[in-house]
């Protein structure tokens, strides 16, 4: 040891007779005697050391005798402290002599209690912990030891390197630092899972490997540790290649492995383990090779290490006996040796016989048993060797579908195990599959029994969704398609089983890109029995279902794959009727027994993360939040290896995105991070359990999401991972499916995302020219607007060609591009989803307007400004008019179709509304803007030759978009004319956040409002709505109306007639009455100078005045005060009625009684869609209104038990019943207030003139009761007693607002009158509210 009396060594039967004589004077000492302690452990200490010298077992024991003595009194010297590590020696050698747990327990024990004491020597304290490190290490090696044991070991090895001392063994010591190392990468992780740590396997052999070489250049014979240091290293590299293989590492390995095979040395040394991953690696070799003898060696290595392995000692021996059949199975295919068939037999039955555990690899390995059961049975059978194999190949498919049912496996032959291209062909035989597939083909071509040949056909079919290799074999599926659908056509049970085969086949291949013909896909499965979902509980679900169990679960089968193809559907075709008819059938099937947790919990994450895009889309965070915590809660709830994490943890890491993007719009901070988030070296381990479609998705969505997040701020170096895996997931993908469309425009965006980071000229063009030319290759591969993908995949493009220079094409593609936008409101088959469907619109549009304003191309600026309005709008109006279309290019089929779908029937507003079936209405866009249907333009916005010729129509001078500031664009005035002109007016201070825009918030002050003011409310108080639009109004003469007027003075002094299309929140904004300070002192209103009327859009500019203008003749509806509760609205609509109209309709509630009915939302609408009406008819509504944003009734009127919204206007109204309005007032509060968006101008105002109005009168904010019912009246007055037009009739009622000496006409009430009297002709909420659209 370390101290004098060690320090010279003494013959071992000196040290003994010392020991002794100590021993011979304490056996005549009292037992309490105070000098025992010290004598004994004096002797304990030379026991030992006589022990060391010669290593006689009965020294040692005495030794311990003799510290067990003297510890039972230990005293505090510097004896006493090498006399602890001392009794800790002794306790370590006890153990190494007898190998029993309880005696190393005591000797790590006692070492604890060494290391403690003080003023050791430091080559006592490191010998001590490099015992520490052997001692844990042989608990874990061999007592079951855990995790923590090999930390510890490879703590205390550790700390002895880091000394360095020369009394340490240090090469003895670095082999046992890497035998703790590896230790603790196996105990902390799974090789089959990769969750073992491949830093520390990697370190642990390279700790192995420097304590050979530096043991090997010591003088004398090599230590006993050798062998063993050689053995581990080479398992350990093994054991990382297996994980992470890599072809070169197999090289090299394979001359290491077969070194120790071929050394008789180490035989005695060699267990299972080492023959399992040894033959692995050996089989890879040969394998790639083409090396047969090989082949054969290494599956003898399995074959003995099956031999030799102890369940007890080596755990489940399944996935060895399985990676055996599978290597035999493949060797089969070589030599057709049948032994092979029977020794494939006997390893199934070994894997069977061990039963399954409830984890992935237990149910995977279970099920791959099965299947080399079912395979070896069946060709056994094939070559007449054992009867029929039909029960044995039916177990088989089951047992692996009913792992892939709960989610434990996965069919992937698209390309073997990655790194593994040897093993790969002999565990997936993927060159064989294809052939017997052929040999089996050409089998039942050859069939003569037609019974046989059907049954055949449905069990090819109903493999082939899950073989990808198979996806391009059209002919053969379809002729088992033909086949199977021939046969026994009057048998229901048949062609059920068979619809639901073909529709999965067929399912399969559209998920996979490779054709989209979901219509036929859906009618498969309502065929094979699936209902459809009508949104009452239990309605496709099991509650009720008769028959055998076998119906049943082909019928859920059906049911499944119906909602799987509706879910597919709306995706690829962008149609939310779809999506939501999938939710819906999914709440209704949810809780059949026949699902499975796992695909319960998959598919209810689905769902929960659909629900929370919904939620970004309507800006409502919270919702989103909820939603992603159900995803969330799902992936947790699986286990932890389980392969579908990867997958939902991809839509979580989108959504996430999504949301936190919301958010910072909204000032709402982003959500914590994603507990559990992969690596991108991870990511792609999870992903290779995958089947190659789904693989491509995580790849490529995670790459994508990711970038996203690498862009702001910028992180050059995330981009570049990003587009690694995206690159990754292109060449996975089906060329020219979705996904291989949508990762090459993620490429094409990255590249030219680095080439604007990029300041070499030379490196910025080689980028520029990758993305532009797949953004050109993506785009190419959307065919046309009517591909889900086309107009992002265009805006892409358009900014790629823009950033490389090309302005011109830049803009062509950007227009053109906008045209996918319109194609995707149309098809949608209602108005919330068509006002979803837009809501993407605006940026792309202004963007691309922006463009060509400062490309100065102001005519482009329209087209484009015009793609991005009243697209809701537009929707409505062409449903309203597809009959006509349709038989004006010939589709009279598509036209009754179209008619029978109930679009044009009338119905009662309380009722669902009416919807034509996105599959319906794709057939009849792709007919009307195909080539046949060249000359109906759905797709693109007026030109400006037809705006002009609908401004002469309407009477009108100029129509003008205002365009608010962007970081494009200063403030503009795009003005095209009656004459086809169209130039630009700057207005730079035209912007939307001008605080007299941005602080303004029309509050619920009014007596006809209920409901809330669109956006966020305010914290405080807001100011009275008089001072809020004193200042808005005042902005708006000097940023926007003064400097336009300016450019239409005239000699004359007549004032334009104008028409606004204000962009953005800039509608709200009343235009007309923008003031300046006259001359004399009193304000100068718009108003004065010119006539100013507005539109929603061209499109419904040109739509309004193609309806032929037609006298009035009198008839009219009032509605008054249909709640109740708007004293002075009843009083207006009875005046206007009894002065008016007096052969009018009244319903609602007036002085006297006397009204047709109460004024419910059937009676308003019967009177709209009655037959035989009169196309001028007047219809006033005094009443209350409300707008609700983004909701799927976005505003609507407060009629008598119930309510009227804007979207039952314009679902309600079909073809036949349009056009029997000449005007309608909204006597109401936010009556012209859009409920989808600034841009959409989807209000209550609006949807009348979809409905068939020719003017419409709507209000801005929330109107004072007493105030507007003056200025109905006035405005019905000039109307109909001066036979003003409804725009002109308008604006000289406001004008006679303003006018201090305004002269009341006799007609007047007195109760009117009275009010007229006290209104403040400044007062801008009295009457500045109102404005007026259409002719």
């Amino acid at each position: 040891m370390t101290t004098a009396d060690a320090a010279d060594p003494t013959r071992a039967d000196d040290l003994r007779a010392e020991r002794d004589e100590l021993l011979d004077v304490l056996s005549g000492l009292a037992p309490d005697d105070a000098d025992a302690p010290e004598l004994y452990g004096r002797a304990g200490f030379l026991g030992l050391l006589a022990f060391m010298e010669d290593w006689r077992p009965d020294d040692l024991g005495r030794a311990a005798e003799a510290f067990d003595a003297a510890f039972l009194a230990p005293g505090d010297s510097a004896d006493w402290s090498l006399w602890r590590a001392s009794y800790a020696h002794v306790a370590a050698f006890r153990y190494e002599a007898d190998p029993r747990p309880g005696l190393l327990d005591e000797a790590l024990r006692r070492y604890e209690e060494a290391a403690r004491c003080e003023g050791l020597d430091d080559a006592v304290v490191l010998g001590m912990r490099a015992n520490q490190g052997h001692l844990y290490l042989q608990r874990k090696l061999r007592h079951g030891g855990t995790a923590a044991d090999a930390e510890a070991s490879a703590a205390h090895y550790a700390a002895v390197l880091d000394a360095g001392h020369p009394s340490s063994d240090l090469q003895q010591v670095r082999y046992g630092l890497g035998v703790a190392l590896a230790e603790l990468a196996f105990a902390s992780g799974s090789l089959v899972d990769r969750t073992v740590e491949r830093a520390r396997l990697e370190e642990a052999a390279a700790e192995l490997d420097r304590a050979l070489s530096e043991v090997r250049q010591r003088p004398g014979d090599e230590p006993p540790w050798v062998r063993d240091a050689v053995l581990r290293s080479v398992y350990v590299r093994g054991a990382v290649w297996s994980t992470w293989p890599d072809p070169q590492q197999a090289e090299a390995l394979e001359g290491q492995v077969l070194h120790v095979l071929d050394d008789p040395e180490y035989e005695a040394l060699l267990g299972p383990g080492h023959f399992d991953g040894f033959g692995k690696i050996l089989y890879e070799r040969a394998t790639h090779r083409g090396d047969a003898e090989g082949r054969d060696r290494a599956i003898a290595l399995l074959r003995r290490a099956i031999a030799a392995w102890r369940p007890e000692r080596d755990g489940s021996v399944a996935r060895t006996a399985l990676c055996l059949a599978q290597f035999l199975q493949a060797r089969y295919y070589d030599d057709g040796d049948v032994r092979r068939l029977h020794e494939v037999a006997g390893l199934a039955d070994v894997i069977l016989a061990e039963g399954r555990a409830e984890d992935r690899v237990s149910r995977a390995v279970h099920a791959g048993g099965q299947m080399m059961a079912g395979w070896a049975r069946f060709v056994l059978h094939e070559r007449g060797l054992v009867p029929d194999s039909g029960d044995a190949m039916s177990a088989a498919i089951q047992g692996v579908m009913g792992a892939v049912e709960e989610g434990f496996l996965y069919f992937d032959h698209s390309g073997g195990v990655e790194g593994m291209p040897g093993w790969s062909s002999g565990a997936t035989p993927t060159d064989e599959l294809v052939p017997r597939l052929d040999r089996a083909f050409a089998a039942w071509s050859r069939t003569e029994s037609e019974e046989k040949r059907a049954e055949a056909a449905l069990e090819m079919l109903r493999y082939m969704p899950h073989m990808p290799m198979f996806f391009d074999r059209a002919k053969e599926k379809d002729a088992l398609i033909a086949c199977v659908l021939a046969f026994r056509p009057d048998d229901p049970d048949w062609q059920r089983q068979a619809h639901a085969a073909v529709g999965n086949v067929r399912l399969r291949d559209s998920m996979a890109g490779l054709d989209n013909r979901f219509d036929d896909i859906i009618d498969h499965f309502t065929r094979a029995g699936a209902r459809p979902a009508t949104g009452a509980p239990g309605a496709a679900g099991d509650e009720g279902d008769t028959g055998s169990d076998a119906e049943r679960h082909h019928r859920h089968a059906a049911e499944i794959g119906h909602i799987e193809a509706l879910g597919a559907r709306g995706e690829h075709a962008a149609t939310r009727d779809d999506r939501d008819a999938a939710r819906s059938k999914w709440a209704q099937l949810r809780h059949s027994p026949q699902i499975t947790e796992h695909n319960r919990r998959l598919m209810d994450a689905k769902y929960a993360a659909v629900d929370a895009q919904d939620a970004v889309a309507r800006g409502d965070v919270a919702a989103a939040d909820r939603s992603i915590r159900v995803a969330v809660e799902a992936r947790d709830g699986l286990a932890d290896d389980h392969p579908a994490r990867a997958e939902l943890g991809t839509v979580l890491e989108d959504l996430l995105l999504a949301r936190d993007l919301l958010a910072r719009t909204l000032g709402v901070p982003d959500a914590p991070p994603l507990a559990g988030r992969l690596g991108a070296d991870r990511l792609r381990a999870e992903a290779r359990r995958l089947p190659r479609d789904r693989r491509a998705r995580v790849l490529g969505d995670s790459g994508a999401a990711r970038m996203a997040r690498a862009a702001a701020p910028w992180d050059p170096a995330a981009v570049q991972d990003a587009m690694d895996l995206l690159q990754e997931a292109y060449d996975l993908a089906e060329q020219g499916s979705d996904d291989s469309l949508r990762y090459a425009m993620g490429l094409g965006g990255g590249h030219c995302a680095l080439a604007e980071a990029e300041p070499d000229p030379a490196a910025r063009a080689r980028s520029l020219a990758s993305g532009v030319g797949l953004l050109e290759t993506a785009l190419h591969g959307c065919g046309g607007p009517e591909h889900r993908l086309y107009a992002e995949a265009g805006r892409a493009l358009a900014h790629a060609q823009r950033l490389r220079g090309d302005h011109d094409t830049a803009r062509r593609t950007g227009l053109d591009a906008l045209r996918g936008h319109t194609w995707a409101a149309l098809l949608q088959s209602g108005t919330d989803h068509a006002a979803q469907a837009a809501a993407q619109a605006t940026d792309a549009a202004l963007e691309v307007a922006a463009w060509c304003l400062r490309d100065n191309t102001p005519a482009e600026a329209v087209r484009a400004l015009d793609a991005c309005r009243g697209l809701v709008l537009h929707a409505a109006t062409t449903s309203s008019t597809v009959p006509e279309r349709l038989a004006a290019t010939g589709h009279e089929d598509l036209a009754r179709q179209w008619r029978e779908s109930g679009a044009e029937a009338a119905r009662d507003p309380a009722a669902a509304a009416p919807t034509v079936p996105s599959a319906l209405r794709r057939r009849v866009l792709a007919a009307l803007t195909g080539s046949d249907g060249a000359q109906d333009r759905l797709l693109t916005p007026p030109t400006t030759a037809e705006i002009a010729a609908a401004l002469r129509i309407h009477g009108k001078d100029a129509l003008v978009y205002l365009v608010p500031a962007s970081d494009d664009i200063g403030g503009t005035a795009v003005v095209v004319t009656c004459r086809a002109d169209v130039h630009t007016v700057p207005l730079p201070r035209l912007t939307q956040d001008a605080a007299p825009l941005r602080d303004y918030r029309p509050g619920a002050v009014a007596a006809r409002d209920l409901g809330p003011v669109p956006g966020a409310a305010p914290a405080h108080r807001p100011e009275p709505l008089r001072t809020q639009l004193d200042r808005l109004c005042g902005w708006a003469w000097h940023a926007g109306v003064g400097p336009l007027l300016d450019t239409f003075a005239t000699p004359g002094g007549l004032g334009p007639r104008l028409v606004l299309v204000p962009m953005g929140t800039l509608g709200q904004v009343p235009w007309h009455a923008a003031w300046t300070d006259g001359p004399d002192g009193r304000r100068r209103y718009a108003l004065a100078e010119a006539e100013i009327s507005y539109a929603a859009s061209a499109r419904l500019l040109c739509e309004v005045a193609a309806r032929p203008a037609v006298p009035h003749t009198g008839a009219a509806l009032v509605v008054g005060d249909p709640t109740g509760d708007l004293r002075y609205a009843g009083e207006e609509a009875d005046a206007v009625q009894r002065v008016f109209y007096p052969r009018g309709q009244f319903l609602g509630r007036r002085a006297g009684g006397g009204g047709a009915g109460p004024g419910t939302p059937h009676e308003v609408v019967s009177w709209l869609t009655r037959d035989g009406g009169d196309d001028s008819a007047v219809l006033h509504l005094a009443c209350h209104a409300a707008v609700t944003p983004s909701a799927r009734r976005s505003s609507h009127l407060s009629l008598y038990g119930g309510e009227l919204s804007a979207e039952e206007l314009t679902e309600a109204v079909g073809a036949g019943r349009r056009g029997r309005l000449g005007l309608v007032l909204l006597a109401a509060c936010r009556s012209h207030v859009s409920g989808h968006g600034h841009n959409e101008a989807y209000s209550l105002a609006t949807a009348f003139l979809v409905a068939g109005a020719r003017s419409v009168v709507g209000s801005l904010w929330p109107v004072p009761d007493d105030a507007t019912s003056v200025l109905m009246f006035m405005a019905h007055h000039y109307l109909r007693a001066e036979g003003e037009p409804p725009a002109r009739a308008l604006r000289r009622a406001q004008l006679w607002m303003v006018d201090p000496d305004r002269v009341l006409p006799p007609t007047l009430p007195p109760s009117l009158a009275f009010r007229a009297r006290h209104i403040d002709p400044d007062d801008l909420s009295a009457w500045a509210g109102f404005t007026h659209l259409g002719q």
